[in-house]
Order: structure tokens, then C-alpha cells, then sequence
């Protein structure tokens, strides 16, 4: 067994954090009973990656938990909202669960939805929370915020940053950064991540807001290329030399992650609710899930269901905000 003096710290606390939960869990009485089919987690993205990957890990786990098959059904498409209008308008029964990401806070700026994320979705828990980083490329004139953001100014619209596609956390942090410090940037989009992070490599663009990869801390110190802040209130234990946006000085309203979480049909019953958050819980307090959660370097964010709930309706009208300030639309 593992000496608990070598877990970092963050991951002692997200453990204990699991534990009161799940406690709190197993000393309740068994809830709701689903109908007798199985249960389908809709996942707006196609098969691979860190969302598509997590949600498959969360399907076996409840699966079990809950003697019931979760099944993972991919939906692409629509930046994701194919998956979530379908369970918008499906039975308000607790079968059909949507796998919700980033993308579904900003859909109702880039898209003319079928539904109300607002009134239409209702959380269940958050599942995972993800750091979002500011790199920078290694031939970039500037190695802090502050530093970017007076460069900016004295030549507005001429740094470039990349994302891997519209409307995603890489391309919505810039340009919540732009309008926090009063700079112009340039966007780039790419199809998808990768090639995003290899104009980086090759500094053909100068910045990238990206999530930790497994290769980050390797890129950092071969000096691939700089993180100039990530964008949360504090810095990070796992990465303490790298600033948070908040040291910058350009006032509170900056943070981003890349979160993912279970929703349903609003209307669901609140027994049925609860036993999908019971067996998220103890999914994620599972030695195993919590050892391939560290593996996609993410970390487990449980939530209670008005919690989440609170929490997805503030992103839906934030970034939705900031994307119709920048007259952000669909490609």
C-alpha cells in the first residue's frame, strides 16, 4: 500500500473529499429503480480523447455500481449538441444522460439549439475539472502575462493564438483574456488539438491555451515552449512554478477549466437524481478510476446535483456572453 506522505497534497484532499462523500452515500437508503433497459451515456464527441476515454471509465464503473448496463453512445457532431438535444427531448426518466462538457456553456451563442441548456438540462455531478494553461511558443518575445499584454497593446493584432476548433475552452480563454486586459489578438483555428500544439512547437503561432497532456511537464523542461500562467485562482501543486492569471493583475473573472459532468432531462425525479450521483461518487472514489483518472491527467470534481447544476447555468450564461461580445460564430 502507498505511503499517504507521498499522494501530493491535492490528491490527498480530492481522496478525502471521495471519502466523506461516499460515506455520506452509503449511509442513505437505496433509492430509485430504472426502467428495465439500459441506461445510454451520450457523448458528443467521436471515440478517442480525454472526453470520450473519461466517459467510458465512468459507464463501466456505474454499470456496476448500479447492476445496470451505462452504455457510452457516441453522437458527434454540432459542436456537440446533437448529443445534448437528444437528451433535451428525451423521457425525463434517467436512461439517457448526457456527458457534459465545455462545449455545451457556449452552444447557445454559436448554434440555433432546438433547446434550452438553461431550463431543458439539469446536473447530476460534476465529473472531472481541467486546468487550462497559457503557453507560449519558445521564440515568443515575451515570457509573462504582463509582458504579453504590453506587447499586445503596442501592436495590436498581431500575436496569434491557435485552438482546435470555435467555440472550445482554447479559443473562449483568449478571448476572455482580450477583453479583461483591453488587447487585440489574432485566432487561428485548427482542426483539432494536435495540430494546434505543433504550430506551437514550431512557432508558427505565439500562444495556446491548452489542458495538461501527459507530454506537458517533458515539454516545459526541454523548453518546447512557456507557460506564462494558468488560468485558475491559484497556482497549482503539481505545478507550482507556473503563475495563476490572477497574479497578473488584470482583476478577478479569469479562470477557466475544461469540466466535464452528467446531466439529464430537467424534470427528472430527484430520487433518480440522486442514485445517478450516489453512483458517481462511488465510482470515482474506486482506486481504480482514481488511477486512470491521474493517468489522463485530470482531476475527480464531484458535485452535488444543485451544485452542478448552479455551477453549468453560470457557464452557459458566461461564455455564452463573452462569445456574443466577440461576435464568436460557428464554422
Amino acid at each position: 500500500m502507498s505511503d499517504p506522505r507521498t499522494i501530493p497534497a491535492p490528491t490527498r484532499r480530492g481522496l478525502a473529499t471521495l471519502a466523506t462523500a461516499l460515506a455520506a452515500s452509503l449511509a442513505r437508503p437505496a433509492l430509485a429503480a430504472f426502467p428495465d433497459r439500459p441506461l445510454r451515456l451520450l457523448v458528443g464527441f467521436a471515440p478517442g480523447g480525454t472526453v470520450d476515454t473519461m466517459s467510458r471509465i465512468l459507464a463501466q464503473g456505474m454499470s456496476g455500481v448500479l447492476g445496470q448496463q451505462v452504455v457510452v453512445e457516441n453522437r458527434p457532431g454540432a459542436a456537440a449538441n446533437i448529443a445534448a438535444e437528444a437528451v433535451a427531448k428525451s423521457a425525463p426518466d434517467g436512461t439517457n444522460l448526457l456527458y457534459g462538457v465545455f462545449s455545451h456553456a457556449v452552444a447557445p451563442a454559436l448554434l440555433r439549439l432546438t433547446y434550452d441548456p438553461l431550463t431543458d438540462l439539469t446536473g447530476v455531478s460534476q465529473v472531472v475539472k481541467v486546468p487550462v494553461f497559457l503557453f507560449a511558443a519558445p521564440n515568443a518575445p515575451f515570457n509573462t502575462v504582463q509582458e504579453l499584454v504590453a506587447a499586445a497593446r503596442a501592436a495590436p493584432g498581431t500575436i496569434t493564438f491557435a485552438s482546435g476548433g470555435v467555440g472550445s475552452s482554447a479559443h473562449l480563454a483568449p478571448e476572455l483574456l482580450e477583453r479583461r486586459a483591453g488587447i487585440s489578438l489574432v485566432h487561428v483555428p485548427f482542426r483539432g488539438g494536435g495540430p494546434a500544439l505543433q504550430a506551437l512547437l514550431a512557432g508558427d503561432v505565439q500562444l495556446l491555451c491548452d489542458t495538461p497532456q501527459t507530454s506537458t511537464r517533458g515539454f516545459l523542461e526541454e523548453r518546447k515552449f512557456k507557460a506564462l500562467a494558468v488560468m485558475a485562482e491559484a497556482r497549482l501543486p503539481s505545478y507550482p512554478e507556473i503563475p495563476a492569471v490572477g497574479e497578473a493583475g488584470l482583476g478577478a473573472g479569469l479562470e477557466v477549466q475544461a469540466w466535464q459532468g452528467v446531466l439529464v432531462r430537467s424534470g427528472t425525479p430527484p430520487d433518480i437524481v440522486e442514485t445517478l450521483h450516489q453512483a458517481i461518487l462511488r465510482v470515482l472514489a474506486m482506486p481504480e478510476t482514481q488511477a486512470r483518472i491521474e493517468a489522463l491527467a485530470v482531476e475527480a470534481a464531484p458535485s452535488d446535483p444543485a451544485a452542478f447544476t448552479a455551477f453549468f447555468r453560470a457557464e452557459v450564461r458566461r461564455w455564452t456572453a463573452v462569445a456574443r461580445e466577440a461576435g464568436i460564430t460557428a464554422q
